[in-house]
């Protein structure tokens, strides 16, 4: 069920409230009635970025154009509707018009509740070849400014370049 669908939004961003290791990542879109905020998992992030590259190298492969980070800030009030639990990105078959889609994620804590469940909300957000450039570019920047990765095992470091690294046997911390 589309709870939101925003087919010209003047504002499409992603963006994090918290420190690296403790962030919240959130997508959002404005339109002239609406402003949407969803929350999402980092990988998610990721994959938008990365998507929307892949999809944007097919029909035109110039950089981001006036790509102004603080254009790109969460803007207030950041109010989630939900969390989201699956995406997915596409492009029209022109090329000139790309899409969004966020299906709220539904938790069940009582296997009795699996036949009561209510359908999930979805928010479909068009964007244009700008819109996604600068929203591709902008994921994959917040995405890397996350904690450090260890070179020897890859997993995220304290922020003071530290961490008990699995390659040491569990034995001795890692300066970096």
């Amino acid at each position: 069920m589309i709870d939101v669908e925003l087919t010209d939004p003047h504002h499409v961003t992603v963006g994090t409230i918290g420190e690296p290791g403790n962030r919240t990542f959130f997508v959002q879109a404005q339109d002239e009635r609406e402003l949407v905020t969803l929350v999402l998992e980092k990988q998610q992030v990721a994959g938008i970025g990365d998507l929307l590259a892949q999809l944007l190298a097919r029909v035109d492969d110039r950089p981001a154009t006036d790509w102004d980070r603080a254009a790109m800030a969460l803007r207030e009030p950041i109010d989630p509707r939900w969390r989201a639990g699956e995406l997915g990105v596409g492009v029209d078959d022109e090329g000139g018009a790309f899409v969004l889609e966020f299906t709220e994620l539904l938790v069940v804590e009582d296997e009795s509740e699996l036949t009561d469940l209510p359908e999930p909300r979805e928010v479909r957000i068009w964007c244009n070849q700008d819109q996604a450039r600068r929203l591709a570019a902008h994921a994959d920047e917040l995405v890397g400014q996350g904690r450090p990765r260890c070179q020897l095992c890859g997993r995220p470091m304290a922020a003071d370049g530290t961490h008990v690294c699995p390659s040491t046997n569990g034995h001795g911390r890692l300066a970096r």
